[in-house]
């Protein structure tokens, strides 16, 4: 144990004397490193540019005054001393030559030229060298702003308003549209005793031991549903417009059901238009086995109604709609309760307890938007109530179903 100790310790040590005399000076020249880049980066100097002439320290920045030696000749002695051997010039007028030819001299001080400054210059002024101004100077101005680019992009611009101010709206006798609903659709519920089996009515009671009105109500829920379609207008004077169309609208519920139980005996005997039941009610006292269907039911409809204006302004106008419409049943996809047998059934649009046929009646407003000379946007919240139930005698249920919802649309003005 002592030995492998030792062994371990002398591992240790070989290793710190490895991190010392190798990692210290490798990890010290890095940060010499790392704080030569930030001066090179802050004073723009390189290595190149230290001065390592030890000499300098000891130099002053003073400039030595020359004095004056006897043994120099100045510019002027040199020139009269050589015009006076070769032109053998009198002495005695040497002080005159001196007043006429150097009297209007005066003595400048030196001035050293900044190197810096003059290497700028010369090189800006052969960097514009490098230009031809000439191309420039032939450019007109006039020319580009009557271009046809020009132009056009002009002429685009004053096209890209949303709404062009000067835009002066046209209505026609006739319009044609399209419109699109988001709506949300529910029903009103009842039912006739007098078709169900089991019921005793006691004044304003009724009691029974299947399926009841206020169950219903009280579980049921509304659906998100739509329709769509064409629109056609005739105006028949400046305030009143006659509208009808072709939309495809659905209507619908959601309800509250069970699986059915096929070991129940009543289920082998039970049957409805043909078909084996395929939900139960749903239990109030265990929700843990209920699960939601949606019944839904489409129709295509014919709107005739009436639409009257009642504000106007500059490019739009705000109108009061009322109508019918006439419907046929398209498709059917629910559940129909069998007060006999106390089952839900589904049913399709073939089955005979449904009505083919249907009115219903319309009302809404309509807020509506030119875009164009004869193109205008609408807004139309409404209300749909179908007066005809959705089925029909025999069958105990009384059921009309009814949507709100926000139409969207264009009209477009034709003639």
């Amino acid at each position: 144990m002592g030995t492998e100790l030792n062994n371990i310790k002398e591992k240790i040590k070989s290793r710190s004397g490895l991190a010392t005399f190798a990692i210290v000076p490798a990890v010290l020249c890095g940060l010499t490193l790392l704080g030569f880049q930030t001066y090179s980066l802050i004073t723009g100097k390189s290595f190149s540019d230290l001065d390592f002439n030890i000499g300098k320290l000891w130099q002053t920045s003073e400039n030595s005054v020359p004095q004056n030696d006897p043994n120099v000749l100045t510019i002027f002695d040199r020139v009269t001393a050589s015009d006076l051997a070769v032109d053998d010039i009198d002495a005695s007028n040497l002080e005159d030559i001196k007043s006429l030819v150097f009297s209007n001299i005066i003595s400048k001080p030196a001035q050293l030229a900044n190197t810096d400054k003059v290497e700028k210059q010369a090189k800006y002024a052969n960097t514009f060298d490098l230009f031809d101004l000439s191309i420039i100077e032939q450019v007109d101005i006039f020319s580009v702003l009557q271009s046809k680019q020009l132009l056009k992009y002009l002429n685009r611009l004053d096209k890209e308003y949303l709404i062009n101010p000067n835009m002066v709206p046209k209505q026609g006798k006739w319009y044609i549209g399209v419109s699109f609903a988001p709506t949300l659709s529910y029903r009103t519920f009842s039912y006739d005793p007098a078709y169900v089996n089991g019921v005793a009515v006691d004044g304003n009671y009724r009691y029974t031991f299947g399926l009841t009105e206020d169950s219903r109500n009280k579980t049921d829920k509304a659906i998100t549903s739509y329709s769509f379609g064409f629109d056609i207008g005739r105006r028949i004077n400046s305030k009143i417009t006659i509208f009808t169309g072709l939309h495809y609208a659905h209507y619908g519920e959601q309800i509250q059901v069970r699986p059915v139980d096929t070991e129940n005996p009543n289920y082998e005997n039970a049957s409805f238009m043909g078909n084996k039941p395929m939900y139960e009610l749903y239990s109030s006292e265990n929700s843990n086995g209920n699960i939601p269907f949606t019944n839904k039911y489409s129709y295509i409809e014919i709107p005739l109604g009436v639409s009257i204006d009642v504000a106007k302004f500059n490019k739009s106008k705000l109108s009061f709609d009322a109508g019918v419409n006439f419907k046929k049943l398209s498709k059917v996809n629910a559940l129909a309760f069998d007060f006999n047998t106390d089952y839900h059934y589904w049913c399709n649009s073939d089955k005979e307890i449904f009505n083919t046929y249907g009115v219903g009646t319309i009302t809404g407003v309509t807020l509506s938007q030119y875009f164009g000379e004869r193109l205008e946007l609408f807004v139309n919240p409404t209300f749909k109530y179908n007066i005809t139930s959705t089925f029909k005698r025999p069958y105990a249920v009384d059921q009309n179903q009814y949507s709100t919802g926000l139409r969207l649309g264009f009209k477009q003005q034709i003639f």
